[in-house]
């Protein structure tokens, strides 16, 4: 239900940036993810992807400001340095940034909400996949990211780093661990002003 609910209201979104000063478009890259955390010392990163929309909503009239929500596909998770053990982890992240338009380079912070879709654990040649109550549903976390972008093309590319703020378990004889994911992203705005 409740991302029937964020699909609604980005789509309310879009409706409303075809009307105002706004862009709408595509965002995919690559995620190098992993695990931190008190007991999580001995683990590797992953290399996994991400995919979906970004809008950017100007609220200055030079367009030095603007608030640049999306909604994303994004694969996390991490692994034993052993390669023994894998957690793959998926969520629909929903961030919601400051971008600061500074010349052909911009920068962009924010907080984020990440509704988790589906995960699997592997254990030697073994996959489990995860019971979606394994692990909480929803996580709370932020994002902070540095890129270039060429307007009259309407591409832009960046490095961003996104974190939890909450842990992705509630049990407590689990380790403590939550998602720390580098992000290589690559966007192409539809509309513009």
């Amino acid at each position: 239900m409740k991302k029937l609910f964020l699909l609604f209201a980005f789509t309310l979104a879009t409706i409303f940036a075809a009307q105002a000063q706004a862009q709408i478009g595509i965002r995919a890259g690559v995620n190098y993810s992993g695990l931190t955390g008190d007991e999580m010392d001995a683990t590797d990163r992953l290399f996994r992807f991400h995919a979906g929309l970004t809008s950017k909503f100007f609220l200055s009239s030079d367009e030095f400001f603007a608030l640049q929500p999306e909604i994303l596909f994004s694969q996390k998770g991490g692994e034993s340095k052993d390669d023994n053990y894998k957690l793959k982890v998926s969520y629909i992240d929903v961030p919601v940034l400051a971008h600061i338009n500074a010349g052909p380079i911009y920068f962009e912070a924010g907080p984020q909400v990440s509704f988790r879709v589906a995960g699997e654990t592997e254990v030697g040649n073994t996959t489990y996949d995860d019971d979606i109550d394994q692990f909480k549903r929803t996580s709370l976390g932020y994002a902070a990211g540095v890129g270039l972008a060429a307007t009259t093309l309407g591409l832009n590319v960046g490095v961003r780093y996104n974190g939890d703020i909450s842990q992705l378990n509630d049990n407590d004889h689990a380790p403590e661990f939550r998602n720390s994911v580098f992000m290589l992203t690559l966007a192409y705005m539809l509309s513009g002003r």
